[in-house]
């Protein structure tokens, strides 16, 4: 029995096809590998985890030539070096066995460890500064934003004569991570850190500045120091109106609505003189501080002559005896001081004042839903004057409003919604092409298989089952072939066949003694002729031996 192999069969059909149909089946079959290789690529593809980061150029290039010489995957990602990740802690331990990162840190006190027998003064002073440089330096580099420190002092020596010493000068160089950005604040507590670990060093004489080359202690200076009080004062100008802005939108939104936009401004003038007054207030009703009375009584009788002549003029009284005649003497004096009650205040004020405070509030139309013509629709109404009146009332109390001092303005104007619809139409088209876009992508891909399918597999199918009837075909002559040769292609028990041609007959007549009388043998003639017919179509092979059987039984017959 000849039966054609599969790859045979493939090569035929192969060979009947279209080029269009053979450029198609080339295309789909390399687009497949090339999926599936991706796939697998991309799944085979090793993770990668950061080794060390924020590294040196040093430590990079090192670490880096040490990983070459081994068989670790790596790549480098700046100051970072990656590695896979089921690879980074065996890869540590063998570069910590190198010693590597090598980078030190620098060198503090520990400088004093060793013996310092035999050398000079001088150079006990340069191993002193370079400790106090390197503990300095590494106690500068634990701060987050920074990576690498240094510490530079000047440290002049100390004179015999106070007028003659000369001040302690610092520097500092920093090298920040990457994008970070140091504020005033921490600047001046590195200036602080320096100056209180060194004698006679204040903060105005240290520079920091970074690895980009940017002063960053240039507001310390003293030239510097009105322009950054300005700054201080702006900015804390501007943080309360930021506060007073975000205090009004919070009240703003429930009274107006989430859908309704406003818009507010504030604007604050301080006064940040600082200034000391006294007032001195004296009392409408004076007084009295102090009282003095002098009572003087005198008398005296005449007993002879008095005095000589010339004295008259000296004595305290005014009347003298005179030929013995009785004088007497009588003076009060009285003496009152007042004095007037003052109070004195003394009042220092601390810059900051508020001045002035400006607010603007601008309010869009109310909109409403009402019905027109049977139809819900969003209109916008101007707001009522009572409606602006009790807006404003309401932004004046929660700004603190002061009256001669403050100013409230509330708006009512129709906001331009042009941008907003053409947005939201852009949106609702960008919308649409992206629905197209999905549905046009996925009939493109039913399309493509149905094409696939009508133009490449349906064809190869179609062949192939012809292929098959054929070899069917060949093999049923092949069997008659032999059978009529005399070979003996026995297939033994024949109980393997479907149906004997008397069970056939059988099943004919059932069928015919419910039908009405007709020619029972020639119907029963065109029935086993479409029976045979379809047995032969479903089991070639069947109707052979069947075929074979009839062959023997006739010619046992025969020979009877």
């Amino acid at each position: 029995m000849a039966v054609r192999n599969l790859s045979t069969q493939f090569l035929d059909i192969w060979a009947k096809l279209t080029t269009l149909q053979k450029a198609a089946i080339g295309a789909a079959t390399v687009a497949v590998i090339a999926a599936v290789t991706v796939l697998l690529i991309w799944a085979n593809k090793p993770a990668y985890k950061p080794l060390y980061t924020e590294m040196t150029q040093e430590d990079v290039q090192a670490v880096s030539n040490e990983l070459r010489k081994g068989t670790v995957p790596f790549r480098v990602n700046g100051t970072s070096i990656e590695v896979p990740q089921e690879n980074v802690y065996s890869t540590r331990m063998m570069l910590a066995e190198q010693g590597l990162p090598k980078t030190p840190p620098a060198a503090g006190f520990e400088l004093f460890d060793k013996s310092s027998f035999g050398k000079t003064e001088f150079m006990q002073n340069v191993d002193f500064q370079r400790a106090l440089q390197g503990e300095l330096s590494n106690t500068i580099a634990t701060m987050d934003k920074v990576l690498e420190a240094k510490v530079h002092l000047t440290l002049p020596k100390e004179r015999l004569f106070v007028s003659e010493e000369q001040q302690a000068k610092a520097s500092v160089a920093l090298k920040l991570k990457q994008d970070q950005t140091l504020t005033e604040d921490e600047v001046r507590s590195i200036s602080h850190l320096v100056a209180a670990a060194v004698k006679g060093l204040e903060p105005q004489n240290i520079q920091v500045v970074d690895t980009a080359g940017n002063l960053l202690s240039a507001f310390m200076t003293e030239a510097n120091e009105p322009y950054r009080l300005t700054q201080n004062q702006i900015a804390y100008e501007r943080d309360h109106e930021k506060y007073l802005e975000e205090k009004l939108r919070k009240d703003l939104v429930p009274l107006l609505g989430a859908d309704n936009p406003f818009i507010v401004s504030v604007s604050v003038a301080m006064d940040f003189s600082k200034r000391e007054i006294i007032s001195e207030k004296f009392g409408d009703t004076p007084v009295t501080r102090s009282q003095r009375t002098l009572e003087i009584n005198s008398k005296q009788t005449g007993k002879g002559p008095q005095g000589i002549p010339g004295v008259e003029s000296n004595l305290a009284e005014p009347d003298i005896l005179v030929d013995g005649i009785v004088s007497e003497y009588s003076k009060t004096d009285e003496t009152t001081n007042y004095e007037i009650d003052k109070t004195v205040t003394r009042e220092n004020k601390v810059g900051g004042e508020i001045k002035r405070i400006t607010v603007a509030v601008v309010v869009d139309d109310r909109q409403a839903i009402e019905t027109v013509d049977g139809v819900r629709k969003l209109v916008r109404k101007p707001r009522t004057e009572e409606e602006i009146t009790s807006i404003r009332a309401h932004v004046a109390a929660a700004v603190g409003y002061v009256a001669d001092r403050d100013v409230v303005e509330v708006t009512n104007i129709s906001f331009d919604t042009t941008k907003d619809e053409i947005d939201l139409m852009a949106e609702e088209s960008a919308r649409r092409m992206e629905i197209i876009r999905q549905v046009a992508s996925y009939a493109s891909a039913i399309v493509i298989i149905f094409m696939f399918w009508l133009l490449i597999l349906r064809p190869i199918i179609k062949r192939i089952d012809k292929a098959r009837e054929i070899d069917e075909e060949m093999l049923g002559e092949s069997a008659l072939d032999a059978q009529m040769a005399g070979l003996d292609i026995s297939v033994g028990d024949e109980s393997g066949f479907p149906k004997s041609v008397e069970e056939l007959e059988r099943e004919i007549e059932a069928e015919l003694e419910e039908s009405t009388p007709i020619d029972v043998e020639a119907v029963k003639s065109k029935v086993m002729l479409k029976k045979i017919e379809e047995q032969a179509n479903e089991d070639p092979e069947m109707i052979a031996n069947l075929v074979k059987a009839m062959i023997k039984g006739g010619g046992g017959q025969g020979g009877n």
